[in-house]
Parts: structure tokens; C-alpha cells; sequence
């Protein structure tokens, strides 16, 4: 009687330390037999833990204590889902990395990341074995989760680490994952998830779509970054759903893969709908699909209506941040209203619009917003949380500029930084982006803001016709020139078009108009 009570004490402090988010996982791979991963063929839930539990035993030969960070560095694969658990179960730091990245841009990124350890896709450790020893790195054991599908990973060690703290047991508090805003208007800032901040955005996303273990989700979102780990991945264990995962997008692949494992929804971004809505889906595919999510960038209603009228499947535009671990506001299911050009409502969380002075503004108030919530951050890595300013603590201002109407629909407008400055008068790229956007020429377009001598800034516009091979550009400059004139006021219309093969965007379809900002604006079809 004794020994059992002390095993079960055991137990029970053994609990106590674990996050709800590791109790979920435990919950939801209880199932030995169930199928839960595809990648190239269907991992059951018994191994799964088994090859979780095995890479736990190697890192914590590797030395990796909880709290300790580790860069993983892989593309999406089973083998990213089970390092990835692997990292949150033994309670370190996962920080996320683009295996495809350049030695150059590597090494920089390898100096804000601070890790002790990694776990590296064999071909990225080819490519950076020298950046890597350079950082008094080391490659350590690989380990083989199923090396004929090139599931296999390396272990890398620092021989001099950073010193960061150890800690024992896990709470809600504990940092789960750091990872670096995209940094496409300025330098990357540090976002450390707890597991608290994960465990409310899984929650949140799994409420407003619905999610249950009858689900399929449909992962082609590098998983590197928070949209395919939080709104697919994590969401999608918790609820008990199945996971069918590629590298990337395939276009070709993309209406087989849904008719092929029955996928009931898919998380992408809007250049991926672009694609698929000038492509033909087989009525069998569309048995089980139940929405598409579009989120990272702005959507085009003209897109929407497109895949809506084609297929009969529902858009759900949403909108999200690092900042708030995935997910802010979205439009509700059917039988809900969904408004064109909205990112939809808050969900488990607050959402404020303020002005210059921090106080609420009106409906159609344009305004900057504001978030709090359990699954946001305080502050950013390295920086104080921001003045109070009369909300109490916690609030994060995102930098993004919109409104919000009279039933509680989100509307955004651009960034902050991103506002043209003509002469005094602020003109939103987005608004210029709509309207180019909607000829039905245009695929994409960017507005960014360019030094002028007599207005201080003037509008250039970057289009990517929706047919570039053969485009004759100066006639499609003369005809959206003219359709602009017809929609916009004259101090909003572009003062140069620029008609461009592609535009520069990062790993989830956001333009970086950074990067445009230092292009000469001249066409580039070549």
C-alpha cells in the first residue's frame, strides 16, 4: 500500500510540472495504432512517442537541460514534428530555422539565435559545417527516425556555450519558443513563447475552426514559421486531428493530396490561393473539404469570390503575429458572416484601435492596433514591455494600422512605417494595392513610399501582371494608369508603375518592401 502511494505522489508532482500544452500531447498520442503524420507514408501515433522519446535520450546526452535553446534547422518533415515535440516535451527552447538559408545569412541569424545546441538537417550541416565550427560547434550523433524516407537528423554541441540557465520541471511560464520577427520593414526582434502563450493560441484556433479529431489538416506552410507550427501543427495534435505534410507548396500535387487523404482544411497564404484558383478541382476533392484559411498578407476579395464561385468552399481570411503565437482575429465559419476585405473579429483575446495619443478611436477610425491577451507577449527579447498608457499592462501595439466597424470586424490598412508621407498628407499602400489589385491583369502588386523633392515621398507601384510572358508593359502601364485615375483621388494615385516577372517576398508570401525600397524602379521581366 505504501509503495503504491509513493508511486502515485510521483506521479502527481510529475504532472504538476508539466504544461498543459506536454498533457495534451501525452493525451492526444495515446493511441499506438492511430495514424496521425503523412509524409510520404502514415506515422502512427506509437511512433511518433517512440521516436520523440529516443531523440530526448540523445539531446539529453548531448547535455540539453530544460531551458536550454536549440536551433532546429529542417525542412518540413516528420522529422521537424518529432524534434520539434521532442524540444517542447523536454522542455527547451526550440528556436526555428530556415534550413535552406545561405552560409552568410546563417551566420548572422546564428548570433541572435544564442543557442547551445541543434538539431540540423545533414544537408543544411553540410552547407554550414564551417559557419557552425567557426562558433566552436561540433557534430554530434545522427538519428534516424526512417533513413529510407531521409528522416535523419544530426546533433550539433557547442564546446563553449552561452551559460544560460537551466531549469527544472515545466509550468505554464516556461519559454517553449524563440523565434525572430520577419523583419521585412527593419532588424528582426526576439518573440519568446511560453507554453502558456502556445497552449491559449492552440485553444483559440481550435474554437474558431472547429477542430476536432475528424480533421485533416493540410500542411504546406514551412513549419519554421508560426503559422504552420501553431495554427497546423500544434492545433491540429491537440485536437486530435491527422496531419498530412509536404516540403512546400506543389501546385500539381495540391487537389490530389485533398481527395487523396481526405483533407478537411488548409492554412495558406494568398499568393498560394492565387494559384489554385485558376486551377480546376475534381468534384471528388471537394467532398470533404470544409474551408480554406488565408492569413500572413492581405487577401484580395477578387480572389475570394473567385475560389468561392469555383468550388464552393469558404475563404476564412485571418490575421496573426508572432507577437501573439499565430492567430489575432478571424472571419467566423459559415453559417457566420464573413466580410470581404476584413481579417474578421478578435478571438479569445482583446483588440483595441488607438491613436497617436494611445486613446480608442471611433468605428472607421482609422487608428493603430493594439492586442492582449494569454497568448501574447509582454515585450519584446531584450527590450521593456511598453509604456502603460492607461489599459493596465501587457498590451503589445503591432505597428499595424486599420479599423475596426460597428460589428467588430478588423480591417487593416497597412503598417505604420509603411505610410507614404505626400506633402503632409498619409496615403495607405493598401488602399493603392486594392485597387491594382482588382484589374484583372494584375496578379500582385506592392506600393512602397520613395524619397521625392518636391513632396518629401511619392507612391511607386510594383505590379506582376497575371500572364508576364509576352506582356507588352507599356500599354498595361498606360491601362492601369487610366483604371487608377478612375478609383482613386489624384494625390493617391501612383506617380510611377513598375511592372515586374515577381516581387521579393519571405517564406509565408509577405512582400518585403524593404527590399524594393532599394531597387531602381524600372521594369524587370527578365
Amino acid at each position: 500500500m505504501g509503495s503504491r502511494g509513493h508511486a502515485n505522489s510521483n506521479l502527481e508532482i510529475e504532472v504538476f510540472l508539466m504544461s498543459r500544452l506536454q498533457i495534451a500531447f501525452a493525451r492526444a498520442l495515446a493511441d499506438s495504432a492511430r495514424s496521425v503524420v503523412w509524409d510520404g507514408r502514415w506515422y502512427t501515433c506509437g511512433e511518433v512517442r517512440a521516436h520523440v522519446q529516443e531523440l530526448r535520450e540523445q539531446l539529453s546526452a548531448a547535455g540539453v537541460r530544460p531551458g536550454h535553446r536549440v536551433m532546429v534547422a529542417l525542412p518540413n518533415s516528420y522529422a521537424f514534428v518529432v524534434s520539434y515535440l521532442a524540444c517542447l516535451e523536454h522542455g527547451a527552447v526550440c528556436v526555428p530555422a530556415n534550413s535552406d538559408m545561405p552560409a552568410g545569412e546563417f551566420e548572422r541569424a546564428l548570433a541572435r539565435y544564442r543557442a547551445d545546441h541543434g538539431i540540423v538537417a545533414p544537408s543544411a550541416g553540410e552547407r554550414w559545417g564551417e559557419v557552425l565550427r567557426g562558433h566552436l560547434f561540433h557534430c554530434g550523433p545522427s538519428v534516424e527516425m526512417d533513413a529510407e524516407r531521409g528522416q535523419v537528423v544530426q546533433i550539433w554541441q557547442r564546446s563553449s556555450g552561452y551559460a544560460l540557465e537551466a531549469r527544472q520541471g515545466t509550468s505554464e511560464q516556461q519559454p517553449a519558443v524563440l523565434m525572430f520577427t520577419s523583419g521585412t520593414t527593419g532588424e528582426p526582434k526576439g518573440v519568446l513563447l511560453t507554453h502558456g502563450h502556445l497552449w491559449a493560441a492552440v485553444q483559440n484556433v481550435i474554437q474558431s475552426h472547429a477542430l476536432t479529431a475528424a480533421d485533416v489538416a493540410y500542411c504546406i506552410l514551412p513549419l519554421f514559421h508560426i503559422n504552420g507550427q501553431v495554427i497546423v501543427l500544434l492545433s491540429t495534435i491537440v485536437s486530435g486531428g491527422r496531419i498530412v505534410m509536404r516540403d512546400k507548396f506543389h501546385a500539381s500535387l495540391f487537389w490530389d493530396d485533398i481527395h487523396c487523404h481526405g483533407v478537411t482544411w488548409v492554412s495558406c497564404v494568398p499568393t498560394i490561393l492565387s494559384i489554385v484558383a485558376k486551377r480546376q478541382a475534381p468534384k471528388e476533392a471537394l467532398g470533404t473539404l470544409r474551408f480554406l484559411r488565408s492569413a500572413s498578407a492581405p487577401l484580395t476579395p477578387a480572389v475570394a469570390a473567385r475560389i468561392e464561385a469555383a468550388f464552393g468552399v469558404p475563404v476564412i481570411e485571418a490575421y496573426g503575429m508572432t507577437e501573439a503565437a499565430g492567430q489575432i482575429c478571424t472571419n467566423p465559419l459559415p453559417p457566420g458572416t464573413r466580410k470581404p476585405g476584413s481579417v474578421g473579429k478578435p478571438v479569445g483575446m482583446s483588440l483595441v484601435i488607438v491613436d497617436a495619443e494611445r486613446k480608442p478611436v471611433a468605428p472607421y477610425e482609422l487608428g493603430e492596433i493594439a492586442i492582449r491577451g494569454d497568448n501574447v507577449i509582454h515585450h519584446y527579447v531584450g527590450m521593456e514591455p511598453a509604456p502603460d498608457y492607461g489599459y493596465g499592462p501587457g498590451w503589445i501595439y503591432t505597428g499595424d494600422l486599420g479599423y475596426m466597424d460597428e460589428d467588430g470586424y478588423v480591417y487593416i490598412t497597412g503598417r505604420a512605417k509603411e505610410m507614404i508621407n505626400r506633402a503632409g498628407e498619409k496615403i495607405s499602400p493598401r488602399e493603392i494595392e486594392d485597387v491594382l489589385n482588382a484589374h484583372e491583369a494584375v496578379a500582385r502588386s506592392a506600393v512602397v513610399g520613395l524619397p521625392d523633392p518636391l513632396y518629401g515621398e511619392r507612391a511607386v507601384a510594383w505590379v506582376v501582371p497575371e500572364e508576364p510572358d509576352g506582356v507588352d508593359a507599356d500599354a498595361l502601364r498606360a491601362e492601369l494608369e487610366s483604371f487608377c485615375a478612375a478609383h482613386l483621388a489624384k494625390p493617391k494615385r501612383p506617380s510611377q508603375i513598375v511592372i515586374a516577372g515577381s516581387l521579393p517576398v519571405n517564406a509565408t508570401g509577405k512582400v518585403q518592401k524593404h527590399v524594393l525600397r532599394n531597387l531602381e524602379p524600372r521594369d524587370r521581366l527578365a
